[in-house]
């Protein structure tokens, strides 16, 4: 994919196809013509030109796209964890998209986050419509097959039709309001830079054994629990079989923590994110006239003046013990004044209020502290959770794994211990043919010659044979063809002629006076013709006789039975075992799913805990930087009342405001 711009500014995306798509232009012609009837916001135009790019000479396809602005799911997701407004209305616009397609009978084929963009605005956009399905092309088959992760087991054997979104629907919809409910969920079942959300094709390949689908299954949302089951069911059905997504009409979650109080002109999601701001300063609380207070004092700080006077004049001093007896005297009569003014109410409540403040700024800055240390814990755990979920996904295929391979060798190991046994068997089978064979080819060769032995040889039957060499034959105990099977040449020495030999029916050769090459070759087409005949004749046996038959399969029989019971003993021994075997990886599995599943649950309600921790931390600390501001403004208001203000007005009778 690349992004193009033209002279004219606008911007494009392009597509270059790394494979051949059988009749693609069709197929993306029917695409164009049937999303150009809809209205829908979550299209995007696109233009195929089968000659758009040039390489070596030779013109390939390209596909020019609509640029737009938007990020893939699982980004956006990234970005917005927390947020749950978002995410339930991202949910809400994704169910009426697919809606939109259900309802123009048209498939995506390949629901994932990589297909789904989600715009600055918050508005979905649908791309990649390679593999799409519209009514114009009923009866072609699938080009793809879609994300693996999103597509249930039986997704290659399904056809090319409407229902191709049915599970990636359910799927997407659930994680998106199982994230919004429990942000958690994210960050110990989704792997960081995983081609998944929640749940991969794994978890849907074996449900019984996913940790992830457990635990969302025993979530304690009851909603999350309730789709995640439904999820799991549909991973088992084919794609034919499903239903159309139903969303959620009303969202469950468990109430959250009081937010802080939205500020005025501001967003909801805003407040506590942005420092109020501050009204116009307080009304100045002058300091009262407290006329007695005044005059007391005065008088006091006129008598100890007069006082310390008179006592330098009277123990007649010098000029440097008159000068400490002054400074003294004025010390004297300003502390007398600075206890006048501590008695004064607007001072009492001046420093009660900045008592406070200094006790609130103490506090805020605790708050903080405590809430940064609350989410590098959060942090810290979140690690420790993906690592976790990481190590237990492997675990688990580990132990899938070991037990198929130990199946596996169990197999192998019960299947050389029965191939003997089939191999006897099928010995025995051999061997009964071939006494069934031997015994139909003994009466067969019981027929020949009792046909042969009516042909009895005479002077003139065969040529060049008279009476003489008749004779010399009859002499042998050759008269018919039945008497005699072949004829064989034997060399003579050197310079003769090779010496003729008859081979008896016994077996033994004889060579007999008078019988050369050319009668030899004679007397054998004469039997080979008399053989022919024989085998033509229509008695000749084609089968045994049921008798001799049944005797035979009877014996052959009991020798099959005899062996397939100790085969099936064999078989019934590695039956028992594997279900053994079996049971004892069922029962591995079930231990190591509920320990994944027990520390699944104990990961998510740690993190449940500190979240709820630190949202509750944050609003103390928005609560107690607020009360901080509002004393400091309490104490702006008295920013008139000072000791400096009071003893002016003692001496001068005034106080400039």
């Amino acid at each position: 994919m690349f992004s193009v711009t033209t002279a004219a500014g606008k911007r494009y995306a392009v597509k270059c196809f790394t494979r051949n798509i059988p009749d693609q232009e069709k197929r993306y012609r029917a695409v164009s013509d049937h999303l150009r009837t809809l209205p829908h916001r979550w299209k995007i135009g696109f233009d195929y030109q089968p000659t758009g790019i040039m390489v070596s000479g030779e013109s390939y396809p390209i596909l020019r796209m609509e640029w737009v602005e938007a990020v893939s799911l699982i980004r956006w997701i990234e970005g917005h964890l927390g947020d749950r407004e978002a995410l339930l209305t991202l949910a809400r616009h994704f169910a009426e998209m697919v809606d939109d397609l259900a309802r123009a009978g048209i498939a995506h084929g390949d629901l994932q986050h990589g297909n789904l963009l989600v715009t600055p605005n918050g508005s979905l956009k649908l791309v990649d419509y390679d593999g799409m399905y519209v009514p114009a092309l009923a009866g072609m088959p699938a080009t793809e097959h879609g994300h693996r992760h999103y597509q249930p087991p039986g997704r290659a054997n399904a056809g090319f039709g409407p229902d191709l979104d049915r599970f990636s629907n359910w799927l997407i919809y659930f994680s998106l309001v199982a994230i919004s409910m429990d942000v958690t969920l994210w960050h110990t079942l989704h792997e960081p830079g995983g081609e998944h959300l929640l749940l991969t094709d794994a978890d849907f390949a074996d449900v019984s054994t996913s940790t992830r689908m457990a635990a969302l299954m025993r979530h304690h949302v009851p909603d999350i629990g309730r789709l995640a089951t439904q999820v799991a069911d549909l991973a088992t059905r084919p794609l034919s079989a499903l239903p159309d997504l139903i969303p959620l009409p009303e969202i469950s979650v468990p109430a959250p923590s009081k937010p802080a109080p939205a500020q005025p002109g501001l967003p909801p999601w805003m407040a506590g994110h942005v420092t109020r701001v501050s009204p116009p300063p307080p009304v100045p609380v002058p300091l009262g006239d407290h006329h007695r207070l005044v005059r007391w004092t005065r008088l006091t700080m006129l008598g100890l003046g007069i006082a310390t006077a008179l006592s330098a004049v009277m123990i007649a001093v010098t000029g440097l013990a008159a000068c400490v007896m002054a400074t003294l005297g004025l010390a004297l009569a300003l502390l007398s004044s600075r206890a006048t003014y501590a008695f004064l109410p607007e001072h009492k409540i001046r420093k009660a209020i900045a008592d406070q403040h200094r006790q609130a700024h103490r506090h805020t800055n605790v708050a903080a502290k405590t809430t940064a240390s609350l989410e590098k814990e959060r942090d810290r755990q979140q690690a420790d959770d993906s690592r976790q979920a990481q190590a237990s996904s492997k675990e688990m295929q580990d132990l899938r794994q070991r037990q198929r391979h130990e199946l596996d060798a169990f197999d192998r190991t019960t299947t050389e211990r029965l191939s003997p046994f089939n191999a006897h068997i099928m010995s025995v089978s051999a061997k009964e043919r071939e006494e069934i064979n031997d015994a139909l080819a003994l009466l067969q060769q019981e027929f020949v010659i009792s046909y042969l032995k009516r042909f009895v040889l005479r002077s003139g039957h065969v040529t060049g044979i008279g009476e003489g060499t008749v004779a010399s034959l009859r002499a042998h105990g050759i008269t018919t063809p039945a008497d005699f099977t072949d004829v064989v040449y034997t060399a003579g020495g050197y310079g003769q002629r090779p010496e003729v030999h008859i081979v008896l029916a016994h077996g033994r050769s004889v060579h007999v006076h008078g019988v050369g090459e050319t009668r030899a070759v004679a007397l054998r087409e004469w039997r080979r013709a008399h053989l022919d005949r024989a085998m033509r004749q229509p008695g000749l046996p084609t089968a045994l006789p049921q008798t001799k038959f049944q005797q035979i399969e009877a014996r052959w029989a009991a020798e099959r039975r005899r062996i397939e019971v100790q085969r099936d003993a064999v078989r019934q021994d590695r039956a028992s075992h594997r279900v053994a075997l079996a049971q004892k990886q069922a029962q591995e599995m079930k231990q190591r799913t509920d320990k994944h599943n027990l520390r699944t649950r104990s990961a998510t309600l740690a993190a449940q805990d500190i979240n709820r921790r630190i949202s509750e931390e944050r609003m103390r600390h928005q609560a107690l930087i607020q009360e901080e501001q509002d004393l400091l403004r309490e104490l702006q208001a008295y920013r008139h009342v000072s000791y400096g203000r009071f003893l002016r007005r003692v001496l001068l009778g005034t106080v400039s405001t």
